[in-house]
């Protein structure tokens, strides 16, 4: 047993240093740290593999061994090792974190581009949940995520070309003459398509549009999804681009039940590129609102008809919601947060969440209210 501790103490120690290079934005060197704390641990499994009485060690060295084998993209691995744990008698609260990862896997597989050649201004989308199906999908999620992926592209453009934040109006001349998104038919899978970046005539000093883009996007999605909301921060300086950020990929992340896992795949120079979106709205939003609190608020919830959405006002817009009474509620809304997030609920019943600052209320975020659940 001393030689299983200490490949395990070993591998955790280099799984350690591996996030230690991911939030220093060294990824190459974390790569390499989590590569070695998979091999390192599949030793360990591979120790106690036929000592099936071995419990929970054994299961539990598989299921960190499967873990460590999906951040390094060796898929079938991962799915072996799961296998072999389940194959045993692990505990039931391991063999249910074992079947999630399984699942994990089975999704990182539908990431696959499976034989299809994806040129450098093309990343692929891919769902899961009760609202997709094998190329077909409930037309107001998708719509909603098309929608929501277009906002994200145009905006990450923008900020990578030095433009100011646009809270209202048309695409700055030099993107709105030539940036155009495309989108594929659906394709069999969980539900896959397709986005293709076209730039047109665009040329633009530093930039190989649309590759960039595309990879800028998928960074800030790895750090989102990590939670490293301090390296996303470095990442998108300016305020209102961080916050429209944030606010547009919590709509596109799993919500949990109609959509329970989102990923994108990308070609790159290396090979396909794979990004899951795996955290939930909720774990988004109460991340996002851990990190910015510095002081507690009182928070406020108001749900109604959105009736009035001004922008006008350079630092904050406003919009109106009137609840079943027939009540007014004024609410302030942080730049970044009205043209792409708030505006496209206009006429709408919606929940806001705000938090009280004095007599205003800051519109923290917003949501449709499903008056047609199920459906």
């Amino acid at each position: 047993m001393s030689n299983i501790a200490q490949l395990h103490r070993r591998a955790m120690e280099l799984a350690d240093a591996a996030a230690a290079s991911r939030r220093r934005g060294f990824h190459d060197e974390a790569l390499e740290h989590t590569r070695q704390a998979y091999q390192l641990e599949r030793e360990a499994a591979r120790e106690v593999e036929n000592q099936l009485e071995l419990e929970p060690t054994r299961s539990v060295l598989h299921r960190s061994a499967a873990s460590l084998a999906l951040e390094c993209n060796e898929v079938r691995e991962a799915e072996r090792l799961i296998g072999r744990a389940l194959s045993g008698s692990p505990p039931d609260e391991i063999a249910e974190e074992l079947r999630d990862l399984l699942e994990d896997v089975y999704f990182r597989r539908h990431l696959s581009l499976r034989g299809i050649a994806l040129q450098e201004d093309e990343f692929q989308l891919s769902m899961e949940g009760e609202a997709v199906g094998l190329g077909i999908a409930h037309a107001n999620v998708l719509l909603t995520v098309v929608q929501n992926i277009r906002a994200l592209i145009f905006r990450t453009a923008e900020r990578k070309t030095g433009h100011r934040f646009r809270e209202r109006g048309r695409l700055p001349g030099d993107l709105a003459d030539n940036l155009e998104l495309y989108v594929s038919v659906p394709r069999p899978a969980s539900f896959a398509i397709s986005f293709r970046l076209g730039s047109g005539q665009l040329k633009l000093p530093g930039i190989n549009f649309p590759r960039d883009v595309i990879a800028d996007l998928f960074d800030c999605f790895e750090l989102l999804d990590a939670g490293n909301l301090r390296e996303l921060e470095q990442h998108i300086p300016d305020e209102p681009y961080l916050r429209n950020f944030i606010g547009l990929a919590e709509k596109i992340a799993p919500d949990g039940e109609r959509i329970t896992r989102v990923g994108f795949t990308a070609t790159t120079d290396q090979g396909e590129r794979r990004v899951a979106l795996s955290a939930r709205q909720e774990q988004i939003r109460d991340a996002t609102a851990k990190a910015k609190r510095m002081e507690p608020d009182e928070s406020v919830v108001v749900q109604g008809v959105l009736l009035e959405a001004d922008a006008k006002r350079k630092s904050l817009g406003r919009i109106q919601l009137v609840d079943e009474h027939g009540k007014a509620h004024r609410i302030r809304v942080p730049r970044g947060m009205m043209s792409d997030i708030v505006k496209p609920m206009f006429e709408e019943r919606v929940k806001a969440n705000a938090r009280r600052t004095g007599k205003d209320l800051l519109l923290e975020t917003i949501d449709l209210v499903d008056t047609n659940e199920g459906t």
